[in-house]
């Protein structure tokens, strides 16, 4: 039983939303931080566990047909079940961004709202549904900066994350079938942009370790581009969100904390041959 809800909430994406939290956190650490960032990393984490426990939740009649297994429509968890543990979260995640603060209330409280109309009704309007997500995650990297000031010069270091996560969700549309010849092309745009833009923020604070991190990022969206099956495109171009992630603490923070960063993607490559993440 604990196994399927595990599988509910998609527990190897938690260490793609926590590294995004953690940029802001390298990139403001102090002392007075060490308390509240926590809390930070729990918003961040029920927040994405809600956010997929409430797409299963709208999909159920699809996963009938489509993904009989899935805890869901197997059964193994029932919806009333799923709906309580969905709410739960999001209290929780809302409640926690409270202790933090204001600034943190409010992106967690977007989030929520985002994440609550994107499973109910624009997962099914495809532009609308891909600029859901991407602002979402976006919106995630902004959490873990929320207990500074929140700028442009932070701003410009989410948005490369979000436009990455656009790109995935194009190829999250045709998931139960076959890559597109559309959807692999924009695809490979959006990972162009992301890697140019990454390239500029580089250049504006050029670190040499950056050009590390940045290129295991790169390589790994290079052998991704050759996996024919769709699921498992998908589920790397997740996991190397973490790699992306290290790229930029190395721009804004040390290589120390890079190297920390870059390591979740261990754990979570390993528990994503055990648990589907897409």
């Amino acid at each position: 039983m604990f196994k399927d809800y595990l599988q509910l909430v998609r527990i190897p994406g938690i260490f793609t939303v926590l590294s995004n939290v953690l940029i802001g956190y390298f990139f403001s650490f102090s002392e007075t931080q060490v308390l509240s960032f926590p809390f930070l990393l729990l918003t961040s984490g029920m927040l994405f566990c809600s956010g997929m426990i409430f797409n299963d939740y709208f999909d159920l009649q699809i996963d009938k047909k489509e993904r009989p297994d899935r805890p869901l429509p197997s059964k193994k968890i029932s919806k009333q079940n799923a709906f309580l543990l969905g709410v739960i979260f999001l209290i929780l995640a809302n409640f926690f961004a409270f202790v933090v603060g204001y600034h943190s209330l409010i992106i967690s409280l977007i989030m929520t709202v985002l994440i609550i109309v994107y499973n109910y009704k624009l997962k099914f309007i495809s532009f609308l549904g891909i600029f859901n997500l991407s602002f979402i995650r976006f919106l995630n990297v902004l959490l873990g900066f929320s207990l500074l000031s929140i700028t442009f010069d932070i701003i410009q270091y989410a948005i490369p994350i979000g436009i990455f996560v656009g790109g995935i969700s194009i190829l999250a549309k045709n998931e139960s079938g076959l890559i597109t010849p559309v959807s692999k092309k924009l695809n490979c745009i959006f990972i162009l942009i992301t890697i140019c833009y990454v390239s500029v923020l580089l250049i504006n604070n050029f670190q040499i370790e950056s050009l590390i991190f940045l290129g295991l990022f790169s390589t790994m969206q290079l052998y991704v581009l050759f996996e024919k099956k769709i699921q498992n495109q998908i589920t790397f171009q997740l996991l190397s969100i973490i790699l992306l992630d290290a790229t930029l603490i190395s721009i804004l923070s040390s290589f120390y904390a890079s190297i920390l960063i870059s390591l979740l993607i261990i754990p979570a490559y390993f528990i994503a041959k055990k648990f589907y993440l897409t």
